[in-house]
Order: C-alpha cells, then structure tokens, then sequence
C-alpha cells in the first residue's frame, strides 16, 4: 500500500462516512452537563460543573481535529499524514480482515490487507467507524472471523475435567 498525494488518489464509490480524531459528542455532553450542575445549589456539584465546562472547552479549542479515513461503499480512504496531503484508497476486496478496539484511552481502528500488511490508525471516534464497516464488511470483522473459527474448532476437555475425570476412573 502506497501513500499518494491526495490529489491523485481516486475514491471510488459513494462517500458515507468522514471519520476524524476528535471527539464532537462527547465535550459538547459533558459542557451541557456542567450548565446543569451550575443550576444545583450544592458548592461541590458546581465546582465540578466548572470542571466539566473547563474539560470540555479544553477539547474544543486546544485538541487538534484531523482526518484519519472516510469510508465508501466500495473501499476506505486512509490518510497518511494529520494535513490530509497524503492518502490511499483501499477497495473492500483488499481488506482481509479490519477491528475496532479500545486502547491506552482512545481507539483504535486496525485493517489487515490481503498481502498480510497492517494499517492502525488512532481515533476518538472509532465507534461511527465501526457501526458503518459492521453494516458493510460484517464478515471480515475480527470478532465475527473468530467465532467462525471458534466453531470449527473440535471441543475438547479442559485438562482439569480430564484430571477428574482420570481420578474418577472413568476418563481415558
């Protein structure tokens, strides 16, 4: 996978979803919710209304927003740099296999390729990432592979069932 200069990068399909780093929802819940704790007549719950006001105006301003991927019908944009200068397409039958976990406080969002080639990319708003690539790439999920495995898989005994079970002199 090869980084180009966004202009001669060409998406293919119709855009859905722009997926940045920072978080929108979250600062602007956590402002309302510090109004409201102004309203309680109790000093500790409106020192920490002043707090939440602070926090969430902190990362509004002060925290820097920039793309990390848009994704389409037909592939994912990724972008290589914070200035969007640099990108790649990526179609979905290029993706092997993609997840989304939570890690050292933010989100990551992981996409293995076909050739064996991993692409992280860090962000605070993974979740709309993985609700759109869920609707449309549900079976090259990590979780949904791994239960597919899971199910080929023969049972067999956990080694203390069988230790029991040999005491009991009934196992072989």
């Amino acid at each position: 996978m090869e980084y180009k200069e966004i202009t001669e990068v060409k998406a293919d399909g119709q855009f859905l979803k722009a997926i940045c780093f920072k978080p929108k929802k979250a600062p602007v819940i956590c402002g309302i919710a510090g109004l409201l704790m102004l309203a309680v007549p109790n000093l500790p719950v409106r020192i920490l209304g002043v707090f939440f006001i602070a926090m969430s105006f902190a990362v509004l301003k002060y925290v820097r927003d920039f793309k990390v991927m848009d994704i389409f019908d037909k592939g994912v944009m990724i972008y290589g740099d914070e200035d969007a200068r640099t990108a790649c397409f990526i179609p979905f039958e290029d993706i092997k296999m993609w997840t989304v976990k939570h890690q050292d406080g933010h989100d990551m969002i992981g996409i293995t390729l076909q050739d064996g080639s991993t692409i992280v990319m860090h962000s605070f708003e993974a979740d709309k990432a993985y609700r759109t690539l869920n609707r449309l790439l549900k079976e090259k999920e990590e979780r949904h592979l791994q239960k597919l495995e899971d199910r080929k898989r023969e049972l067999s005994l956990p080694a203390s069932v069988k230790n029991f079970m040999n005491k009991l002199g009934g196992g072989k």
